[in-house]
């Protein structure tokens, strides 16, 4: 006996959701950093030591091997290497969002369809 199509779709259609709330906390965490003293003087004391911050992930490590990533090595300011960060991150999520909520779309077109 084979699987449930529908079943199969359900489970991927949640993933998706799941996908789609963990970069839209991601992104409202950052629009409060842009906005938060005391969360840019924290992140500010990490980057001056070149210290990692667990709450980021590596958003804020000083050199990433990514080229299109903000280096931080290109700005004399670290606070607009740090804005600069927030503002590449901010677009990244915005477009995997994008992409997933197109993708969601069309799957609930499928799970619609006999």
């Amino acid at each position: 006996m084979g699987k449930c199509d529908t079943i199969e779709l359900l489970r991927l259609e949640g993933r998706y959701l799941k996908f789609i709330v963990e970069n839209h906390t991601e992104l409202n965490l950052l629009e409060h950093v842009e906005t938060c003293e005391t969360c840019k003087e924290e992140i500010l004391r990490a980057v001056e030591k070149d210290k990692p911050l667990a709450d980021y992930g590596n958003l804020f490590q000083k050199e990433v091997e990514d080229p299109i990533v903000p280096q931080s090595s290109d700005y004399k300011n670290p606070v607009n290497f740090i804005d600069s960060r927030i503002q590449w991150r901010k677009r990244r999520l915005k477009e995997l969002m994008e992409n997933a909520e197109m993708e969601l779309s069309s799957l609930r077109s499928r799970l619609a369809s006999p």
